[in-house]
């Protein structure tokens, strides 16, 4: 068996076995962080004017907000949905690839494939992570009635913690598979889980997130120095933003996902031997 330093420095190198492919994977990050940010961009200016003006006013120009602003906020947000299930989908080939224990990474050849591996891996990470959510937005309520019960928040933290263990090996079966159903059968997950073991399973998942972190904490000071110098040199928040988006998304977010994901996967076939 593979020691946890072994997967985790495996899945390290693997993104670079084809930077082409890696940053194509990181120009679709980039684009959906162009988005994003566009869309929060009109969202703030369409608060703005609705907090500038008065009841009446909405009320007599509510068609023109709606065929404006709402309308691009909408289609924008269908694009960005869909680039995210290509995404999506491409992390789950990634997983499949690391289980048969390929070097190479996935194409993009097939992207109605891709659309729908990336719905199967968006409705498993949002099965997953609803009933947290769920909970941490009724220990809000509860904090802002009782002022100051945080049980259930931290009741929503435990378990956020414990269904995204459990997802990570949910993802790898559903990819194993290409069964939708399989990312919910937790007794076999469970089962796959105990084969590898219980301290083994945590122990390179603690790792994986403290590598994570490390290389987070690194990204972000080489992205404060690169905003630092952006600044001086253009001196407008907005075009800085969506270059440091656009950077975020080509180089960081395309290896962080692919990194991850092969760890997943590479953790998954450890856990089937």
């Amino acid at each position: 068996m593979a020691s946890m330093t072994d997967l985790v420095s495996e899945g390290l190198k693997y993104p670079f076995n084809d930077t082409k492919k890696l940053l194509s994977l990181g120009a679709l990050f980039a684009l959906l962080n162009i988005i994003t940010f566009g869309i929060f961009e009109m969202l703030i200016d369409l608060l703005t004017i609705v907090e500038e003006t008065s009841p009446n006013s909405i009320a007599a120009n509510s068609s023109t907000f709606a065929s404006s602003d709402i309308y691009i906020i909408a289609l924008f947000a269908i694009i960005g949905f869909i680039i995210a299930l290509l995404i999506m989908g491409y992390q789950y080939d990634v997983i499949k690839f690391s289980i048969a224990k390929k070097n190479d990474l996935p194409g993009f050849g097939d992207v109605l494939s891709l659309l729908t591996k990336g719905l199967k891996y968006f409705i498993a990470c949002f099965v997953y992570n609803i009933i947290p959510v769920i909970v941490f937005v009724a220990g809000i309520e509860l904090l802002s009635v009782q002022n100051g019960d945080y049980y259930v928040s931290v009741l929503a933290l435990i378990l956020f913690i414990i269904c995204n263990f459990l997802l990570i090996m949910a993802l790898a079966n559903m990819a194993d598979t290409d069964k939708l159903t399989k990312a919910f059968d937790l007794r076999e997950i469970i089962n796959k889980i105990a084969n590898l073991g219980w301290v083994t399973y945590i122990g390179i998942t603690l790792f994986t997130f403290i590598v994570y972190a490390i290389i987070m904490v690194a990204i972000s000071v080489i992205l404060m120095f690169i905003t630092i110098l952006v600044a001086i040199a253009i001196n407008q928040a907005m075009v800085i933003l969506a270059i440091i988006a656009t950077i975020q998304g080509l180089f960081i977010s395309s290896y962080i996902s692919v990194f991850f994901n092969r760890v997943y996967g590479s953790v998954y076939r450890e856990a089937i031997k």
